[in-house]
C-alpha cells in the first residue's frame, strides 16, 4: 500500500497546477457541487466532468508509465 500511494502521489505530482485543483475540489465537494467547483476555478459549469475526466485520463497514464496500474 505504501509503495502504490507514492506512486499515486508521484504521478499526481506530474499534473498540472490545474488538475491537481480540480481533482481537489471535485473530491472534496463531490459531483453535487460542480458550481461552486466552476466558480472556485472560474471555470464553466459544464467544463468541469470533461476536464476532470482528461485529468483522470492523464493521471492513469502516468501510473501506468511509473508501473502502478496495478
Amino acid at each position: 500500500m505504501d509503495d502504490r500511494d507514492r506512486r499515486l502521489w508521484l504521478a499526481f505530482g506530474r499534473l498540472t497546477t490545474r488538475c491537481q485543483e480540480l481533482l481537489r475540489l471535485t473530491v472534496l465537494a463531490g459531483r453535487a457541487e460542480y458550481r461552486a467547483v466552476a466558480e472556485a476555478l472560474a471555470m464553466p459549469h459544464g467544463s468541469i466532468g470533461p476536464t476532470r475526466g482528461r485529468c483522470l485520463t492523464l493521471l492513469r497514464n502516468y501510473l501506468e508509465t511509473e508501473g502502478g496500474s496495478r
